[in-house]
């Protein structure tokens, strides 16, 4: 018969391994949680950083709006290693005044223009129609009508623009948002469990390609 203790012992050493062995397991599969672009898209991480989350996406898009809080609960957990690029998608001409928008906020560092144009789509539910509603809307920030559409029209945005442009083609992405990692891998949002779960998958991806790479 097995003594008590050595039994105990064997049970104990049993769950252990079996822990350490499923840690050691891959907890997401590609083909099934995420899946590799046809054509890669270029980054933009660099030195020390080990990878980048591309979130492409569109203020006028609910979901994304919805998806807003959990960035922000991501952003304040997520390594300094790992970049967080947020892209306004382009699918037509359409909706160039917004990525404008969105350029000109980043490029004035005005951090309050992106939630209150939520806001307003979402919230108040009187969407932009072209850049001049975005010039307007800009001037409670500081800016006068021009100054803006001086911003929007410049070589700095259009720059930023005709990157959105190729980002978006490229990536063949056809819904916001979509979440790229490493401009290589999509985040199938709808098998991991839904958007913001993408997020932290896409920080398992980086990190596990990482570790793999030393």
């Amino acid at each position: 018969m097995m003594k008590p203790l050595l039994a105990v012992s064997l049970v104990v050493f049993s769950l252990f391994g079996l822990n350490a062995f499923a840690e050691d397991e891959p907890r997401y599969e590609e083909g099934k949680h995420y899946t590799l672009l046809s054509n890669p898209v270029k980054t933009t991480y660099r030195g020390d950083e080990i990878g980048e989350i591309m979130e492409f996406f569109s203020m006028s898009c609910i979901h994304c709006y919805h998806l807003e809080p959990g960035i922000e609960r991501f952003l304040k957990e997520k390594p300094d290693n790992i970049r967080f690029t947020q892209v306004p998608v382009i699918f037509n001409n359409r909706q160039e005044p917004e990525a404008r928008a969105f350029y000109v906020a980043e490029i004035m560092n005005l951090k309050k223009a992106q939630p209150a144009i939520f806001e307003r789509n979402f919230v108040e539910r009187k969407p932009f129609r072209n850049d001049q509603d975005y010039a307007k809307f800009f001037t409670q920030f500081g800016m006068t009508e021009d100054e803006y559409m001086g911003k929007a029209l410049s070589f700095a945005v259009d720059s930023k623009i005709k990157n959105a442009m190729y980002l978006t083609g490229t990536s063949a992405i056809t819904g916001t948002p979509s979440i790229v990692v490493n401009g290589k891998y999509q985040i199938e949002t709808g098998v991991v469990g839904g958007n913001e779960t993408a997020l932290y998958v896409a920080k398992w991806l980086i990190e596990n390609e990482a570790k793999k790479a030393q």
